[in-house]
């Protein structure tokens, strides 16, 4: 059998860990790994036929887009570009384009009837006086459109310099989230792992002491967890309204037990899961590209 070249859209190299782990699992496979980075990728038309080149001697069979949210305009127009010459995606545009926007994601949520929290988009502070009325006051949640890792999320509390904070929050011109606070005591953080129509981890992320986000990436505590099939349904549902093969699915579950849907995450990072569930993350990924391009 011919091998297959799986292409990941990065700007990231091996050393990075999912990375790394999906080039270990692909050897498992006898599949080879090509590294695309959207900023020394040519595309074109030329004489009407749709070019493209990469920085490699092989071509890809099938790309796995994992630039994660900031990839912008010229990453879409890239992923297009594979889309005309015929390359599967996994995890498709239209995905893509729903996921790396936090309000559009929570959109196309909410439009299907999953619960996700009280949220506003705001484009100045006008707006973001609104919104906090709305809320029934301070504190709040804020979040930039594309911040990653718990990053360009803030609380904002009474007394807050709100001018310069809207200044700052919304200095890029992509609009921010302004979200209900839910308090993180006696709350349960989860990050799903979902591939193709199935829930292959989870865990319960617990924020450390004095910090309300319970990201990985900023020491918060990790456990394995056994989901209830409902949150299991919930999260596969997530996925599949965002026009997604492979998601991290964040849910949280409130001190009162109400759960909602914070995030849909096509290029969700694995470390954390992988240590404290010791399931081969990157291995049910490279079976499912597999077994989509019946290798």
């Amino acid at each position: 059998m011919t091998q297959m070249n799986i292409g990941i859209m990065t700007i990231n190299d091996f050393l990075f860990h999912p990375t790394m782990r999906l080039c270990q699992a692909a050897k498992t496979r006898a599949c080879n790994i090509i590294l695309i980075n959207p900023y020394h990728m040519l595309s074109g038309i030329e004489q009407g036929e749709f070019y493209h080149s990469v920085k490699t001697t092989q071509a890809p069979d099938v790309v796995l887009p994992r630039q994660g949210s900031p990839m912008g305009e010229y990453g879409l127009a890239l992923l297009r570009q594979f889309m005309h010459l015929n390359i599967p995606l996994i995890n498709g545009l239209e995905g893509i384009s729903i996921a790396r926007n936090q309000y559009i994601t929570l959109q196309t949520l909410a439009a299907v009837g999953l619960p996700v929290p009280d949220t506003f988009f705001i484009t100045g502070q006008e707006g973001f006086l609104r919104a906090v009325e709305r809320l029934g006051g301070y504190p709040v949640i804020v979040k930039q459109m594309d911040g990653m890792g718990g990053e360009g999320v803030g609380r904002i509390k009474q007394g807050d310099d709100i001018p310069l904070l809207c200044e700052k929050l919304l200095k890029e011109k992509k609009g921010a989230v302004v979200q209900r606070f839910i308090p993180p005591e006696n709350r349960k953080d989860l990050r799903i792992f979902v591939v193709g129509d199935q829930v292959i981890a989870a865990m319960a992320l617990t924020p450390k002491k004095g910090e309300f986000r319970s990201n990985f990436h900023l020491d918060g505590q990790v456990s394995p967890i056994v989901l209830p099939r409902e949150w299991e349904e919930m999260a596969i549902a997530a996925t599949k309204a965002c026009h997604l093969d492979i998601a991290g699915v964040d849910l949280i579950i409130t001190a009162k037990g109400t759960p909602y849907l914070m995030e849909v995450n096509y290029s969700p990072g694995f470390r954390g899961l992988e240590e404290v569930t010791h399931i081969d993350i990157a291995g049910e990924i490279i079976e499912y590209i597999c077994q989509c391009m019946n290798y």
